[in-house]
């Protein structure tokens, strides 16, 4: 008798650890895709999403689970996409189908974010939608950095810039939202901004409507993608305190 009850608990436990809590897939964290800014000429260290992945990490977040693509910021849409598509293919594969993601968009990152998900046809994958200083619904000053000297703009902006200068209402953007209504209602949409940006003119140009829209005092373009103060923000009032 005893040992049919140490065969069926050794039954038990192998089964656990197969197909138990612990292992099923859907319980893993959901994925984060860094978007980075740049453009115009921008330095190396503007594009690096690094300091944005230390800060998930040391708020708790599993460092497996984050992931920082890149695209060439100086090049079309089309452009952008064409390196985007495989980078999105490989972060999701290891993942099972369906499985929704939440992507962190920095400056321009936050824009390329958004266009990217939808003409690749996964927004209804897509979870949260985050800016950081973006610029989603564009800025009324000038093109950033070398874009605004025609000479060297068509080596340094790509197309996206035109979208975003002098409007708040970007062609692509706005087509985007009004195409895609009912898988943009279901996305959650979140957007932290300064007043001190820096670079942004109007500095809450990534704000949504019906998102959650985050001032916060003091920090500076640059700075938004390191700071603890914005990650910790992000964590409470993007993810109710939870990724």
């Amino acid at each position: 008798m005893c040992f049919k009850n140490l065969i069926l608990l050794s039954f038990v436990f192998v089964f656990s650890l197969c197909f138990g809590e612990e292992n099923d897939p859907s319980n893993s964290p959901i994925p984060k895709i860094l978007f980075h800014g740049g453009g115009g000429g921008a330095p190396a260290f503007a594009k690096d999403m690094e300091p944005a992945a230390k800060q998930l990490v040391r708020l708790g977040f599993p460092r497996e689970h984050i992931y920082k693509v890149k695209y060439p910021d100086s090049k079309n849409i089309a452009d952008m996409l064409v390196a985007l598509k495989p980078q999105f293919e490989e972060i999701l594969s290891h993942y099972p189908e369906g499985t929704p993601f939440d992507t962190i968009g920095h400056s321009l990152g936050h824009v390329v974010s958004l266009v990217s998900v939808a003409r690749l046809n996964l927004l209804s994958r897509l979870r949260r939608l985050i800016g950081i200083a973006g610029v989603m619904f564009g800025q009324m000053g000038n093109k950033p950095w070398l874009c605004g000297y025609e000479f060297l703009a068509p080596y340094y902006c790509g197309d996206i810039f035109d979208l975003l200068i002098g409007t708040h209402t970007p062609s692509v953007v706005m087509d985007i939202l009004e195409k895609n209504a009912a898988e943009m209602s279901s996305v959650e949409k979140c957007s932290l901004f300064s007043p001190e940006d820096g670079v942004l003119n109007p500095y809450d140009s990534g704000a949504f409507s019906d998102g959650i829209n985050i001032s916060i005092p003091n920090v500076s373009h640059l700075k938004f993608k390191s700071s603890p103060q914005v990650f910790s923000a992000m964590k409470e009032a993007c993810f109710n305190g939870q990724f």
